[in-house]
């Protein structure tokens, strides 16, 4: 089943969805946030929580570009959007979400940062329940070990190993004809993640064959189709829509739970996530939140790490999104499974694909098995 356009995309769309992309480029909010000093300095907390002193987070961070101009147009633009149709009001709302996301970018590491950051990634409605979730994923029973798991771990960036992590990913992108390269990333908060036209991935972690193809398959079919896809579509589907984002990693874990792939470790990871992001949201220092997690019966350097990224730039806690949409488009997709079909033609939030059928675009029956 395909996507088409009912209608050809409207000039000030198309325009505007460019800018939207030339400027969220410019903002690279998650490269801002990443410390230039995070593997030294988790061995350093390491070190000092191992001989029973707390040593105070000191992440640096590249120094922040002045954004307020690109603000000021990203507003203008919401304003001009806001009295178009249906697709430019989608538009307008990526417009405020990337307002946000550059007011964060200006001020990584400095005071006020965590305040604006919890706009952007806030609890969820029922945060109390979400909680409860988290809990019950933290207690998830392990099961039978896959015999992959008791098997050795092959090297994140190993392009000789056919189990690496690189050797995963690279498959999917050459099944698919994804015009996508493949860069390292030392120093990356996360094992792997997507840009436009690039999948980076850090070097040097040490995954067995089954999580590498669980990566794998989050970040190509998860994050690197939509956006690929939605080249053709434009508009909307190219830039994203507010929203996008958190649905697109709720999306990426339900395709984990199809597979077969989300097993209890990365039930527990989610559980995790969850809880250290939550932390950060009602205040709680860093030391706090590895305090937290290890109560959950975290390993101190792994505490530490989670800790470190729920933390950085002053408090981003983006960890939120995961559980918080997994849940989100797992009901509602069993309710409404054609907006998935939406979803996997580009950054479009649940919402807004919603909206964009009832109006704007169309399925057709092609004889594809979804």
């Amino acid at each position: 089943m395909s996507v088409r356009r009912r209608h050809a995309l409207t000039l000030a769309a198309a325009q505007a969805a460019l800018k939207l992309k030339h400027c969220e480029g410019l903002i690279a909010l998650l490269d801002r946030v990443r410390p230039l000093n995070l593997a030294s300095e988790q061995a350093r907390l390491l070190q000092g929580f191992e001989a029973g002193r707390r040593p105070e987070p000191e992440l640096s961070y590249a120094a922040p570009l002045p954004l307020g101009d690109l603000r000021r147009e990203l507003s203008d633009l919401a304003t001009a959007l806001d009295r178009g149709e249906t697709e430019q009001k989608l538009l307008a709302g990526r417009a405020r979400e990337l307002e946000l996301s550059a007011a964060l970018a200006e001020r990584v590491g400095a005071a006020g940062f965590a305040e604006l950051a919890a706009r952007r990634f806030p609890l969820p409605e029922e945060p109390q329940a979400m909680a409860r979730l988290a809990q019950q994923f933290l207690t998830a029973s392990p099961g039978a070990t896959p015999q992959e798991d008791r098997e050795i771990l092959h090297i994140s960036d190993d392009q000789r190993d056919p189990d690496s992590l690189w050797s995963h990913i690279s498959r999917l992108l050459s099944r698919e004809r994804f015009a996508v390269r493949l860069e390292l990333a030392p120093g990356l908060v996360s094992l792997a993640g997507v840009a436009d036209g690039v999948v980076r991935l850090r070097p040097g972690a040490r995954l067995t064959s089954r999580v590498a193809r669980r990566i794998a398959l989050h970040e190509v079919e998860g994050h690197v189709a939509p956006r690929v896809r939605g080249q053709v579509l434009g508009g909307a589907f190219s830039a994203g829509t507010a929203g996008a984002s958190e649905d697109e990693e709720g999306r990426a874990i339900l395709l984990e739970e199809r597979a077969g792939l989300l097993e209890a470790g990365r039930r527990q990871e989610l559980g995790r996530r969850y809880i250290a992001a939550a932390s950060v949201r009602e205040g709680a220092s860093f030391w706090d939140t590895v305090t937290l997690l290890g109560q959950t019966g975290a390993t101190a350097s792994a505490a530490i790490e989670l800790g470190c990224r729920v933390h950085r730039g002053g408090g981003l806690g983006r960890e939120l999104i995961y559980l918080t949409g997994y849940c989100r488009v797992a009901t509602e997709l069993a309710r409404r499974p054609e907006l998935e079909r939406v979803q996997q033609n580009g950054r479009i939030s649940l919402s807004a694909a919603a909206a964009l059928l009832e109006g704007s675009i169309q399925l057709d029956d092609d004889g594809d098995v979804v």
